[in-house]
């Protein structure tokens, strides 16, 4: 929020098909965040880095709202084929955890926004 001090840098990493609902609701909430977009993790589904800085008090409240709006959730995928659709019947199914965020915060002495 305006005149708070900015103490806390968040790094933020979440998959590309939930960052636009976290964004929107970051803004809503008066987070600022820079936006970097990598490509990575298990079958290399798009990954968006987020950039926050914030205050240690609003942490609480940032986590609920990535885990509210990043929920985690099962996916089934086929194992050991070559990924062509219609796949074989017979092959082994595994199953991942997708969605979700992983957050590192890192404390600062100056945050400056030009």
């Amino acid at each position: 929020m305006a005149g708070e001090q900015i103490d806390r840098l968040v790094v933020l990493i979440v998959y590309r098909w939930q960052y636009k609902g976290l964004i929107e609701a970051l803004t809503k909430r008066n987070y600022a965040a820079t936006v970097i977009h990598a490509t990575g993790g298990l079958m290399h589904e798009g990954m968006v880095t987020l950039v926050i800085g914030t205050s240690h008090r609003r942490l609480p409240a940032l986590f609920c709202l990535v885990r509210d709006t990043c929920p985690a959730s099962t996916r089934y995928i086929p194992y050991d084929v070559d990924m062509m659709i219609p796949w074989e019947p017979e092959c082994e199914i595994v199953v991942i955890r997708a969605g979700g965020a992983t957050a590192f915060v890192v404390p600062v002495e100056r945050f400056v926004q030009l």
